[in-house]
Parts: C-alpha cells; sequence; structure tokens
C-alpha cells in the first residue's frame, strides 16, 4: 500500500442517478455494464522529495440510465383576485426620499414617473432595487382663457396671440438639459412624440418645432404690439401697468417634482418682457381648488404648471386638439371657458369623432390641427418625460409602456411579490385621494386613478406595449365598418368586415328623453331610415350574471349596463333634474356621430352599436357598454344614490356644477358627502325602488333593487364608504387627510390571478445610421440604418415602416420617404442625384422613424453629412 498518497483523478466517473419528477410518468430502467478507465495516481515517495506518477488500469461499475425530457404538469392557480392580500398606497413627495424607503425595506414601489438623473443613477447602481420605463408623462403650461377678470383686471393671456408667443418666449432645449438632465425630449405639441401620430406627421412637426423655436426678441415684439392693443402701457420701470394698476401674473407653481424649476424659469422670462409675477408655489391638494375648481373668470390664477400622464398607448392621438383645447370632454370650470376659433373647432371635432373617409383626408386634418392649435395655445407644451419608477427588485408588474406602473391598466392584475402569493405591496406616489371620488365626475388625477382601476374591471383591456386591446370580460366581437373606409384588424379575437352599407334598426336607442325617462328609437327621432359607418356586435359570456359580482356582494345584473347608457345622456339634458352645463357639451359632440345602441339579448347578454365614428383599427372600436364610468366602475345603485343627491340640489357629481351651485363636489369615500348619501340610503332600504324607474323597471325586479339597497347598507356599516366596484381589489380604508389608503384582495373576483402573466420585456427598437460623411451635390448617395433590439437584429417583419426625412442646412425639409429592407436588422436610404442637387455646401441632416408591429413607440435616429460641389 501507499502512504502519505494524494490521488489526482484526471479521468471523471460520473454516476447518472434516475430523476424523478412527479406526476411525469414511470421513470426507465437503468442499465448496468462494466467499463475500464485509465486513471493517474500521484505517489509522493518517502525520503526521496519527489513525486511519482503511475499509469493504472481500474474496472469501474457505471450505472447509467435512459434520460427522457418530460414537461413538468403545472400545478394550477387557484387564487382569485390580485396576487397580493393588501396593498397601501401612500403619500411621498419626494423621488429621492420614496427610494431611500425602498433601500431601507419601508417602501416596495414609487408608482410615479420620475425624470431625476441623480435619483436614476442610484437606482441603477443598486442590486436590490429595479425600475421600469415610460413615456406617456408630460408637462405644460396651463393659461386662464378669460381676457377680463371680473374685478377688471387684463389677462395677457386671454389674448391668443399673447398665448402663442410664449411658444417664442420658453427655451425648451434648456428645460430639458438643465431641469431635466436630459430625460426627456422638447415639446411643441398636444401629440406624444413616442406614440404614432408624431411619426406619421413628423414632417410637419418638424417644420413647426423650427418655426416656434426659441426666440425670445419675438416673442417680446408680439406682446408688446397685443398688450398696447389693449390698452396697457410699459412704465418707465419697464413694467406693464393697466388702468393705472401693473399687470401682475399669478403663476400657480407645482413643487413636488421638476415643475418648481421650470415654473421659476418661465417667471423669469415673464419678467423679462415686462410682467409683474406672482410665484405661489402650491402642492398638488393646494393647487387643484385654484386651477380645477374655480371660475376662471375670478382672476385667482393666470398659468399653472401642468402635468399630464397618458396611461395606456395611444394609437390614435386626433382626439387630444378637442380634450386639450375645446369645451367637449373634461366637466371643469377651466375647459368650459375655453373658445377655440371657428375653423380650429371643425377641424378639432372632426379628428375627436374621426370624421374622414381616406388616410390622407385625415393627414390634412392633422396638419390643419396641430398649426391651429399653436395659434390657440390655451396650453404651452414643454417636455415629453422619459420617466423611470424605482421598485424593490423582487416586485414584478406588468407595466404601461406610456403609463408606467401608475398608467397601467394591468397593474392590478400582476403586481406581486416573485413567485409568491400574498403579502403587502407598499406603493406611494407624489400624492393621494387629491380630489373627490365618485365615479362620474370625479378625481381626474394618475395619483387618484391608480387605486381606483384596481378596484374595477372593464369590458376589454389595453395592451401596455402596442395599446391595442384584449377581451377581459366580453366573450367575442364582430366589427362591420362601411366600405372604403382606412380601418384594419390586427388580432385573431375579433373578426372585422366590410358592408356596402349598414342601417340602424328602427327600435335601436339613439337618444333620451329626459322628461319621461325614457330612451327615443330611431323611428322616434328620424323620419328616414338612418344608416351608419359602422356597426360592432358585442357578446358576453352566459354565465357573467352567475359569476361577476360587486363588491357588496350584488350580483351584477343587466340593469347596471342600462344604467350606464343611461347617463351618457341624461346629464346633458336641460329637462334632468341632473343637468350639468359641461355633460350638455359633451353630449352635443357625442350625438353629432352616435346613431344607436340595441340590447339584442339578455341570455348571454349581446349588445350592438351603431356609429359614424371608426379608427384605424379595428380593435379600439369595440363598444362594450360595460358599466365601468369616466372616473371609476359602478353598479346602478350607487349611482342612483349620487343621482339622489345631485337631483336634490345637495351635492354635485361633477367640479364644475359644485362651483355653479357653490355646493359640495360628490365624495363617495369620505367627508361631509357620506352623510347625505347615508340619508338617501336609509330611505331606499326603506322602501326599495329604483332610479329612472320608467326604464330600469323592465331590467331590474323589485328583489334585486331590494337585494342591492340591503347589500349596499352592509357594505356601508362594515366599510365606512360607497365604493363598490368588481375589481381584484376593493378599497378596504381611505384616509384623506392623512393621504392614504389600503385595498384588500377580492377573493369573489372571477378570474384567477395568473391571467395576464404573458407580457415579458417590451421590443423598443435601436437605431443607427451609417454612412459617408461628405456627399457630392448631384450625386446619389447611400445610407445604411441598423435597426436592433438587445444587441440583435429587429425582425423585418416586426417593422411596420422605416421612414427617412431629409433636412437641408437651413433646417427645412428637402424631401421624404421609406427606407428598403436589405436584410434582418438591416434597411437602406438612398437620396436620388437630383434631390442632392438641390442641397447647398454645408451641413445636412437624415432623420429615420422606425415604426414597430409589436410596441407603439416609435425610434427616432439622426445623421449629419456635409454636402458639397
Amino acid at each position: 500500500m501507499f502512504s502519505n498518497k494524494k490521488l489526482a483523478i484526471f479521468a471523471v466517473l460520473v454516476m447518472i442517478a434516475p430523476i424523478v419528477l412527479a406526476a411525469c410518468g414511470p421513470t426507465p430502467e437503468p442499465s448496468t455494464v462494466i467499463q475500464t478507465v485509465v486513471v493517474e495516481r500521484t505517489q509522493v515517495v518517502p525520503g526521496e522529495e519527489k513525486t511519482v506518477v503511475q499509469t493504472v488500469e481500474v474496472e469501474k461499475t457505471i450505472v447509467e440510465t435512459q434520460i427522457v425530457e418530460v414537461t413538468p404538469t403545472p400545478v394550477p392557480v387557484t387564487r382569485k383576485g390580485g396576487w397580493a392580500d393588501m396593498i397601501v398606497f401612500t403619500s411621498i413627495d419626494s423621488a429621492e426620499a420614496a427610494v431611500k424607503q425602498i433601500q431601507a425595506g419601508q417602501l416596495d414601489v414609487y408608482a410615479y414617473g420620475v425624470a431625476d438623473a441623480a435619483v436614476f443613477e442610484t437606482v441603477k447602481s443598486d442590486p436590490n432595487l429595479s425600475y421600469v420605463n415610460s413615456y406617456g408623462s408630460y408637462t405644460e403650461l396651463t393659461f386662464n382663457p378669460v381676457l377680463n377678470f371680473t374685478d377688471g383686471r387684463l389677462n395677457p393671456f386671454g389674448d391668443p396671440k399673447i398665448r402663442e408667443a410664449m411658444n417664442w418666449l420658453v427655451d425648451r432645449n434648456h428645460i430639458v438639459q438643465e431641469i431635466y438632465s436630459g430625460l426627456g425630449k422638447t415639446k411643441l405639441f398636444c401629440l406624444n412624440s413616442a406614440f404614432a401620430d408624431y411619426a406619421r406627421y413628423v414632417d410637419t412637426a418638424r417644420e413647426l418645432e423650427a418655426y416656434y423655436a426659441y426666440n425670445p426678441e419675438k416673442a417680446k415684439e408680439v406682446i408688446t404690439a397685443q398688450m398696447e392693443s389693449h390698452g396697457a402701457t410699459l412704465g418707465a420701470d419697464g413694467k406693464w401697468q393697466y388702468n393705472g394698476q401693473p399687470v401682475t401674473i399669478v403663476i400657480v407653481i407645482r413643487t413636488e417634482d421638476e415643475r418648481r424649476q421650470t415654473g421659476d424659469y418661465v417667471a423669469n422670462q415673464l419678467e423679462t418682457v415686462g410682467f409683474t409675477v406672482d410665484r405661489q408655489y402650491k402642492t398638488r391638494s393646494e393647487a387643484s381648488p385654484i386651477w380645477v375648481q374655480s371660475n376662471p373668470a375670478d382672476g385667482l390664477w393666470n398659468i399653472y404648471t401642468g402635468g399630464w400622464i397618458t396611461t395606456a398607448i395611444s394609437r390614435d392621438d386626433g382626439s387630444n386638439f378637442a380634450f386639450f383645447y375645446m369645451p367637449y370632454d373634461y366637466p371643469i370650470p377651466l375647459h368650459q371657458a375655453y373658445t377655440p376659433a371657428p375653423e380650429y373647432d371643425e377641424v378639432g371635432l372632426k379628428l375627436r369623432n374621426n370624421e374622414f373617409t381616406t388616410l390622407e383626408e385625415r393627414a390634412e386634418l392633422f396638419r390643419k390641427a396641430m398649426r391651429l392649435s399653436l395659434q390657440d395655445s390655451v396650453r404651452a407644451w414643454l417636455v415629453d418625460q422619459l420617466s423611470f419608477s424605482p421598485m424593490n427588485a423582487n416586485i414584478e408588474v406588468a407595466y404601461d409602456l406610456a403609463g408606467g406602473i401608475s398608467g397601467s391598466r394591468l397593474y392590478p392584475y400582476t403586481i406581486r411579490w416573485k413567485g409568491q402569493e400574498g403579502g403587502t405591496i407598499r406603493i406611494a406616489q407624489p400624492g393621494i385621494l387629491v380630489d373627490p371620488w365618485n365615479p362620474v365626475a370625479g378625481s381626474n388625477w394618475i395619483y387618484d386613478m391608480m387605486p381606483i382601476r384596481a378596484t374595477g374591471d372593464v369590458g376589454v383591456i389595453p395592451d401596455p406595449y402596442t395599446g391595442l386591446v384584449w377581451p377581459q370580460r366580453i366573450e367575442s366581437a364582430q366589427v362591420y365598418v362601411k366600405e372604403g373606409l382606412p380601418v384594419a384588424k390586427t388580432l385573431d379575437w375579433l373578426t372585422l368586415e366590410f358592408v356596402p352599407s349598414i342601417e340602424v334598426p328602427g327600435d335601436a336607442w339613439v337618444d333620451w328623453d329626459a322628461t319621461n325617462q325614457k330612451f327615443i328609437t330611431a323611428a322616434e327621432k328620424f323620419t328616414q331610415t338612418q344608416t351608419a359607418n359602422t356597426k360592432v356586435v358585442v357578446t358576453y359570456p352566459k354565465d357573467l350574471f352567475q359569476t361577476v359580482k360587486w363588491h357588496d356582494g350584488s350580483p351584477l345584473s343587466v340593469g347596471d349596463f342600462v344604467m350606464y347608457m343611461i347617463m351618457q345622456f341624461d346629464r346633458g339634458k336641460p329637462e334632468s333634474a341632473l343637468y350639468d352645463e359641461a355633460a350638455a357639451s359633451t353630449l352635443e359632440a357625442f350625438l353629432a356621430h352616435f346613431k344607436g345602441v340595441k340590447i339584442l339579448s339578455t341570455d348571454p347578454l349581446t349588445i350592438e352599436t351603431y356609429d359614424d365614428t371608426f379608427y384605424l383599427d379595428a380593435e379600439l372600436m369595440v363598444a362594450t357598454w360595460w358599466p365601468s364610468y369616466d372616473y371609476g366602475q359602478a353598479p346602478w345603485h350607487t349611482i342612483a344614490l349620487g343621482a339622489l343627491a345631485d337631483g336634490a340640489g345637495e351635492l354635485a357629481f361633477s367640479a364644475d356644477k359644485a362651483d355653479a351651485n357653490q355646493i359640495e363636489w360628490m365624495s363617495y369615500i369620505a367627508g361631509p358627502s357620506l352623510e347625505v348619501l347615508k340619508k338617501h340610503l336609509d330611505a331606499k332600504v326603506a322602501s326599495p325602488s329604483l332610479y329612472f324607474t320608467p326604464t330600469l323597471e323592465a331590467y331590474v325586479t323589485a328583489d334585486e333593487a331590494a337585494a342591492r339597497w340591503a347589500n349596499l347598507e352592509s357594505w356601508y356599516s362594515l366599510q365606512g364608504h360607497f365604493w363598490v366596484g368588481t375589481g381584484p381589489y376593493y378599497l378596504n380604508k381611505a384616509f384623506p387627510v392623512e393621504q392614504t389608503l389600503s385595498l384588500l384582495r377580492n377573493p369573489d373576483f372571477v378570474d384567477t390571478a395568473d391571467k395576464w402573466n404573458r407580457f415579458g420585456t417590451p421590443m423598443l427598437a435601436t437605431a443607427e445610421i451609417d454612412g459617408p460623411g461628405q456627399v457630392k451635390i448631384g450625386e446619389e448617395a447611400a445610407f445604411d440604418v441598423y435597426v436592433t433590439f438587445q444587441d440583435e437584429p429587429y425582425p423585418t417583419d416586426n417593422l411596420k415602416e422605416v421612414k427617412y426625412l431629409l433636412f437641408d442646412a437651413k433646417g427645412a425639409l428637402v424631401t421624404t420617404g421609406m427606407a428598403t429592407a436589405v436584410e434582418e436588422g438591416k434597411w437602406q436610404v438612398v437620396i436620388p442625384a437630383d434631390v442632392t442637387g438641390k442641397l447647398e455646401a454645408g451641413s445636412n441632416k437624415l432623420e429615420v422613424a422606425i415604426v414597430s408591429n409589436v410596441v407603439s413607440i416609435p425610434t427616432f435616429a439622426a445623421f449629419e453629412f456635409v454636402t458639397a460641389p
């Protein structure tokens, strides 16, 4: 025997044991073989201080088995509702403070679009933190459009030309680079530069961006001329005066983010053109009563540093012009004071209602609207933010490329601790419970809408990467479109059919008689047969009314759908007790294109809708009539409760009506509204009845009405509020003063928690342009465009188009066109000789806009080259 030996095995024998997988079938029988192998042994020879290497043959037994690849049978998810047991929302204004709390384990998600470069570096460098990017947040200056306030003061921003001049007075590049540290892009339009319509009309965008580039001298010239035309004079101190008093601009500056620095910068610029500026620094809750709720004519403010978030990818921004500049879609006093020029009003409404028949006609309307919006400028847009939302690295959630986490419609269905179910997730935003919650016309703040969305459900749900929709509660949809209209279908879950004509049936509901509380049919309203551009037929599952329950335990019913239909009309009718002037303009715009709705069946629920409005995507035309109102989901009985209070003049659904009547803006969750609503509930429990009885009595039985009121009474006794939805979470407690609320998992939710777990990493393209640095004038020039995703070629089939724009040395657009696919990930732009022949000697720019089919965020890249004779 060897003594003091070291054994070094150079030929390794592997003993393969049988692999056992639960529920995967029988394990194959092992086989045994005898194999001779060679090993080397090293021996230290005593007394000689040396090592001897010997080679020997050794017989070893090797157990072998055949390896059969099998897929484990997945364990089905049985958990209903959300993955978490509880979600707690709190308010934190500072992103830096929020990140510190996440690092300390006191917070899990900061659901806000942050644009702080220093905080971004902190998050990226910490392996315990993660983040998601989003492109839907943007900022602007909101102007009070009233020229003379009720006390006689002159408001310069009541003059459209002065508002337009503000586009020259602010240096957007300065704001992006110095205030946002480069985390954003300059913004001139109500179109988001990360969405499809901006890429479609980027040639017009570039032209107007050049025209409205920073030019303080021009701004001062226009402002001076207009102020003098209104009778203002410039004093010896260089300050504007009107009727012997300084023209003071009250700018309400939000303090929670970069808008504080932006507000100060704008105030400084206003002082350079002679205005006296009153800087009022406000948090969101302090600012909201001023710009949202007050009558603009009262003159409490002149400018507000506004911020917005588009919570889902927008494939059609045409309605933005009407929403942001016209009095049709946002029921607050400010928007009711908007008076756009007749031409702009007409163009904006056509785009809102898609009143065109070809893409060329749409393009003409869009280009007009882009120009007219800048001449109107009730808003001066500043920055499209590149935002990030930090979170614990162990949190997973489906976020939206536009709205991030806070704007994601899928977040409540997907947010969880990785690989786990249950537990508490703590979310903070810079504000919570800002304005009253009511589903009809309550809070529009993203800080409120995020928890609100978790309590409700929808008929269809937006894809977070493309903006198309998927069926959530509906079973199927058939879309019929008049031949010749530019509509296309992408997804297979619905059908699209083009037909020569679409006739509206005589028994379709087309309007509402508020006096008699009954729908008006097409046959009753019109003497001739009506036609429509579109018909959509939506069918719900047969077990819908057995499986879906409201949080108070009441089963969903047809009455909830009919109440939702009624509420689209009633508040806009002067004969109604619920009449709201703000809703009247909305209804007027709606009736301009709406052609009728008909309930074909209640078992299963099947609804067909007729309309002249269409969208470029058939998926976006699916009208579900699901009872999810603009500001939250609600059943017929809680809507009726609010209607009783609104109709009695005790509370008002909207801020506009509350201000006009000097009454409380209705809240379903807190404050003095609860006492009023409880009074009406008590009356209904004592004597069960309906609201809009002449119509609803055909769809709601007396037994259902009594059960609903009893359920709501029990719910209020337990929860202390009237907020009732069907979503994966329900509102537990809300504390507006403390700015915190909690949501609890709804175990009666119809779907299992894993329904929407399929979303992975969005395929955002990266692009580079390569080509000659110098081009001879009058000769053809070719440029290569490389498109990648995660350093791999971007599949050609996944790209819709690669568009190019050529700008000359003066910044003027010379030509546009489409690049040609060469191979996977490579495209080519060829500038013909006759085009380069039009260029002058100097520096030119080639820009490409890349539009994908699988994500709706376009990618831009630019390349500069010199032309010489």
